[in-house]
């Protein structure tokens, strides 16, 4: 099996339009130009693109984070279409157990800050498999999803969700409110990320949002980017990468605030970030906003130099899980992956050798087993057959869930491998970690 790659000219689905500049060399976000380089990954796959048997002439495309100087987005060109990412989709959220308990908190603190009366619905965009909204149902409040991957939201049917299968923006939102009204309540976990018009999609948002109603959003921080080396978190379906400083500036373009801040330990560190109506029923607080935003520049997230030495880091973590494999490629090692994320995708495809020392990569999704990962083709396989390869090595992929991950591989079965995680630096996971 042997690596490949195509031309973007002649890949399906491509957005043609993205040499206009979108993400490029103008903002997707206040549409200034006023981009610098943070970070160029080169021609990669769509992370989560899996395919059904061994492909060689892979689809390539390039990922190039780029920073606005005005209101502090990162953003990524636009180069292949939504279509293509999220039609269809193998990421479930269920399948993690650290995602479900993040949900069930996150309903109960809603619960203690918003009062919901029989009239009221709740709106979630982005709403994957229902993992989240069944926990409004169960309470007797009325749920809707929007969700655009068709083979997610049947899981959500599945479980009583009504689920729309959109790309959610203004014409959307039009519609949502003429046979619904205004929600009580907007959830948009880790959607805001991969959506290449953003300033549609704010103006859903915008049109949807009344008085009463609060905004719920949360995406991974630019800033632990920048700060924890996750730059395998950069991909193509993440045309976006939030800062407060950004969403307080989207915001107000479209007539919302930002009223409040939390800082969440989900997907190696996320922000919440609560929007409402300009003179809604929500007080802003101000302070706390202007503090978080003036700790983002204290940081360097908009520091050119800061990011052309974060990007020399880059290259020696690269290098140093490319010389961990070869050293097991050159050895009695067996190596076995988990975790066929997006991360993994990512991390895999920007280095040049070695990949084959993967014999296969597990992963709990049912979405995803039995399919192929580039490069060369790596099977993904149940975490139940990883026995059966015999690895004295296994590469957890997810770090943000890595201690979850490598609890169940020596509890529940049995596995006495050596366990490791690359990011923020190759390095072995110890027992008293777990």
């Amino acid at each position: 099996m042997e690596k490949g790659g195509s031309s973007v000219a002649n890949s399906k689905l491509v957005n043609t339009s993205y040499k206009n500049g979108r993400g490029s060399t103008y903002c997707r976000g206040c549409e200034e130009k006023n981009l610098f380089s943070a970070i160029d990954l080169g021609l990669l796959p769509i992370a989560n693109e899996l395919w059904e048997y061994i492909k060689v002439d892979i689809d390539k495309f390039p990922l190039h984070l780029k920073i606005c100087k005005i209101c502090g987005l990162g953003q990524v060109a636009d180069v292949v279409t939504s279509e293509r990412i999220f039609k269809d989709y193998r990421y479930l959220s269920s399948t993690s157990s650290t995602f479900l308990e993040h949900a069930e908190r996150y309903v109960k603190e809603c619960f203690k800050e918003i009062r919901f009366s029989k009239k009221d619905w709740v709106l979630e965009i982005a709403s994957n498999d229902g993992y989240l909204l069944k926990n409004f149902i169960s309470h007797g409040v009325t749920a809707i999803g929007v969700e655009p991957a068709e083979n997610v939201a049947e899981f959500a049917r599945g479980i009583g969700i009504n689920t729309i299968t959109d790309f959610f923006g203004s014409q959307l939102a039009l519609k949502l409110y003429s046979m619904y009204g205004f929600p009580k309540l907007i959830i948009a976990n880790n959607v805001m990320a991969h959506v290449p018009d953003l300033n549609d999609f704010i103006k859903g948002l915008s049109i949807l949002c009344g008085p009463n109603t609060r905004v719920s959003i949360e995406n991974p921080s630019l800033a632990n980017i920048l700060l924890d080396m996750q730059f395998d978190t950069i991909y193509h379906e993440h045309y976006s990468y939030l800062s407060a400083t950004s969403v307080s500036i989207l915001s107000a373009k479209h007539g919302l605030t930002l009223m409040r801040i939390e800082e969440l330990a989900t997907h190696g560190g996320s922000n919440r970030y609560w929007l409402g109506r300009v003179g809604g029923s929500t007080p802003a607080n101000d302070v706390q906003v202007t503090k978080f935003i003036q700790w983002e520049k204290s940081v360097g997230l908009f520091d050119e130099s800061k990011w052309l030495n974060y990007a020399h880091k880059v290259k020696d973590v690269l290098s140093a899980f490319e010389f961990w494999l070869g050293e097991r490629k050159n050895g009695d090692g067996r190596v076995v992956g988990y975790g066929a994320a997006a991360k993994a995708s990512t991390l895999l495809n920007s280095i040049s050798s070695h990949t084959q020392v993967i014999h296969a990569i597990a992963d709990a999704s049912l979405e995803k087993q039995g399919r192929y990962m580039p490069p060369n083709s790596i099977k993904i396989i149940s975490p139940l057959e990883i026995p059966n390869y015999k690895p004295t090595d296994i590469v957890i992929f997810p770090w943000n869930i890595a201690a979850e991950i490598a609890e169940y591989l020596q509890i529940s079965l049995g596995i006495q491998a050596r366990l490791w995680s690359v990011i923020p630096e190759m390095r072995e996971i110890k027992n008293h970690e777990l």
